[in-house]
């Protein structure tokens, strides 16, 4: 059986937390400056479908301070939404192909849900970014014009976070580390176009994480062809076909139920590494915000 490391280099985490918080307070001063050289999107009025829209991902109720048409929550269910969003729209991904592993998946099955109403037309806007309930863009109402930034750049993504151990190191340090090595695999038997750079990207010291950032229609397409045949895959090949599978398979691994409970959110944690391989394959132009 592989030896996994576990939680006894956590003071790691700590620092790597810490280190991430520093970085992030330096780069807003960097960001007022980008601001005052941006234009304004205004908010479009007679149900004119804005360019942009972002989607804000929760499991949990929260308190929402965006109020821009360009904001939208999506939600798994109704229920769990008990303070005012009067005037912001509502989307519950309550339903289709990875309802029943949104646990697992977390914040990539309601990614997928949106992809889904895309493909079918039910939304449209020319880009499409993403944002969690507590992880922002560093702005709030005041939008910048995206049409402006993608002159001059490919994609929108928050602030990278460097880890000296490097991509593939760092899972393994505090997840499971044959699952990385599986996803390589996978890649290499189905994306061989990617295998380089996924080798590469396993290696870097910078990641973004959280899955959050702005992308042209046509990229978010590219990007989830790509991230959802490589994880459909990966659950075939462990006969994954919900949260309870995922759960009893870290049961095996781990005895602390709090520690497989937070790892059975496995494919939501290689989810962010993966989505590291496309930026690194497809986008030479980033900004982060």
């Amino acid at each position: 059986m592989v030896k996994i490391k576990k939680y006894n280099n956590i003071h790691i985490y700590k620092v790597f937390i810490i280190i991430s918080l520093i970085i992030n307070i330096i780069d807003k001063e960097y960001f007022k400056f980008k601001m005052n050289n941006c234009l304004v999107q205004k908010e479009k009025k007679n149900n004119i479908e804005p360019n942009l829209k972002i989607f804000i991902l929760t499991h949990i109720d929260f308190q929402n301070d965006r109020h821009n048409p360009v904001y939208n929550i999506v939600a798994d269910d109704k229920t769990q939404l008990k303070n005012n969003y009067s005037n912001i729209n509502i989307i519950f991904a309550n339903e289709g192909k990875l309802y029943n592993k949104s646990r697992a998946y977390g914040e990539m099955s309601k990614i997928y849900y949106i992809y889904q109403l895309y493909k079918s037309e039910k939304l449209s806007s020319k880009y499409i970014g993403f944002n969690h309930y507590r992880r922002y863009f560093n702005f709030t109402d005041n939008i910048p014009n995206i049409d402006d930034i993608f002159k001059n750049y490919e994609i929108i993504l928050n602030w990278p976070v460097y880890i000296p151990e490097g991509i593939r190191q760092q899972y393994c340090n505090f997840h499971i580390c044959k699952t990385f090595d599986e996803i390589l695999n996978i890649i290499k038997d189905i994306k061989p176009e990617y295998y380089k750079t996924a080798l590469e990207t396993s290696n870097k010291t910078q990641i973004y994480f959280c899955n959050i950032f702005i992308m042209k229609k046509e990229d978010f397409f590219k990007y989830c062809e790509f991230m959802f045949d490589i994880l459909f895959e990966f659950d075939r090949r462990n006969n994954f076909s919900s949260d309870d599978d995922v759960l009893n398979y870290t049961k095996k691994i781990y005895n602390d139920s709090l520690i497989y409970y937070r790892q059975s959110r496995l494919q939501g944690f290689l989810a962010e590494r993966i989505s590291n391989i496309f930026y690194n394959k497809n986008f030479k132009k980033i900004i982060s915000f």
